[in-house]
């Protein structure tokens, strides 16, 4: 559903730019896929505008999932018991590889409209089981049917027969695809990077061409460090000379504080996927507040769907109780009193949203509500009795809200989500399609 013109009034506008604030029964004016006011907009600047009646709601800026293997759409909790080896040998090494194009479209899409329910507009997808051209095209197909904004980044299990761990380079098919999917002309809203290996997952040399072959290509980076049981891969980046504002760095739980020092210089970015770092014991604690103290750009993330949830509401309140809880653990264990507590609700907004957009250079067309950028926005319902609150309206959001209260969704000024329901062709059609491909992964598993 399309719409050129929408005005969304009368809700509690959280712009997340300071220059606007918050807008208590304000009012946000979409027009050709872009904001162009916030505040109080007559009907003279409103004309024919379709409204949507936001009275009782928080209007935010979409949010943005930094991380997230996407074509899992299909394999939600089936790691829920799993270690993050566990995960590698029951999906990276044991379901992935008997993907068919066809199954990584049908997960890639029923993925991306898990978020897009949730609110989570923009997703960098990490999409590592692109095993030739044809799911490679299946991948960013499902991504532009969902309309979804997503930096897909082409990923592959490698080379040699030790997939994933081996130390084969980057598969050349990501030039194609750069060329034939994202050339000129092509829709900007999905955009193309690359997921490397890196040094936790292959060798250094197969890591120094990777990062050459991105660069060469002219395409953002991010690679998976600082898990436990991986130590060193910055380290092992920086003495090659592989730091730089284009990589992502993907957890960083066990990173020291010359690792992330060294991110901060080179103007990388960080996700923090707390849920999966948490339950599959990449860490013992997100690197939440770290890489907020280093001054690196940082944002929210929910890795794999097959062992943590589909939205970020979840990663707010677990990486804000995660940092709470180490930030305040010396004191605690000497049984003292805590005076106060580090980072607020409002801070865990910005990391689901701005945050999340600068960490991917996008902050610039996303993650506020600011005239000018793209018209990414969810509509959350306030009037339920687990958000209708005394105090702040963002804490209570933060702390209380799911998918389900996510009322409305606009991705470039498009009606995603409206009424609580997904609407377009392909949300009619995504269920039969991962339904099948679901019966096809359970047949060929059970040979």
């Amino acid at each position: 559903m399309s719409s050129s013109d929408i005005l969304i009034t009368g809700g509690h506008v959280v712009t997340l730019d300071p220059a606007f604030g918050d807008l208590p029964g304000g009012d946000v004016l979409v027009r050709d896929g872009r904001i162009a006011a916030v505040g109080r907009v007559t009907e003279e600047q409103a004309g024919g505008a379709r409204r949507i009646d936001a009275r009782g709601r928080a209007v935010i800026p979409g949010m943005v999932d930094t991380h997230r293997h996407v074509w899992q759409g299909a394999l939600a909790g089936s790691t829920g018991d799993a270690s993050l080896m566990g995960y590698v040998g029951r999906v990276v090494q044991g379901i992935a590889p008997g993907y068919t194009p066809e199954d990584v479209y049908a997960g890639t899409l029923w993925g991306a409209l898990q978020a897009l329910h949730s609110g989570v507009t923009t997703i960098a997808d990490w999409a590592h089981n692109v095993r030739s051209p044809e799911h490679t095209d299946a991948n960013v197909r499902a991504l532009r049917d969902s309309g979804v904004r997503a930096v897909f980044l082409h990923g592959g299990p490698g080379t040699d027969t030790a997939g994933f761990f081996g130390t084969g380079t980057h598969p050349d098919d990501a030039r194609r695809a750069r060329d034939e999917l994202f050339g000129t002309g092509a829709d900007d809203r999905v955009r193309m990077g690359l997921a490397l290996r890196g040094p936790a997952f292959t060798s250094i040399e197969a890591t120094v061409e990777d990062f050459a072959y991105a660069r060469d290509l002219g395409l953002p980076i991010s690679v998976h460090v600082g898990m436990a049981g991986f130590p060193g891969s910055v380290e092992a980046l920086h003495r090659h000379g592989l730091l730089g504002p284009d990589v992502n760095h993907a957890h960083a739980n066990q990173l020291t504080e010359r690792e992330l020092g060294l991110i901060a210089d080179s103007g990388g970015s960080v996700s923090v996927t707390a849920s999966t770092e948490m339950l599959m014991a990449l860490g013992t604690y997100p690197a939440t507040g770290a890489a907020l103290r280093h001054g690196i750009a940082a944002g929210l993330g929910v890795d794999t769907t097959t062992s943590a949830g589909a939205d970020l509401f979840g990663e707010m309140r677990l990486a804000l109780a995660a940092e709470r809880s180490r930030a305040t653990r010396e004191a605690v264990e000497r049984d003292e009193a805590v005076a106060e507590v580090p980072l607020d609700q409002r801070d865990m907004l910005r990391l689901a949203t701005v945050g999340g957009a600068h960490a991917w250079h996008l902050d610039d067309e996303i993650g506020t509500l600011t005239p000018g950028k793209r018209a990414d926005i969810a509509v959350v319902d306030m009037r339920a009795p687990h958000l209708d609150g005394y105090g702040d309206p963002v804490a209570t959001l933060v702390l209380g809200a799911g998918p389900s209260d996510v009322e409305t969704v606009l991705v470039g000024g498009d009606v995603v989500k409206d009424s609580g329901v997904l609407v377009g062709p392909h949300a009619r059609t995504a269920r039969e399609l991962v339904a099948a491909s679901r019966r096809r992964i359970a047949e060929r598993m059970a040979r």
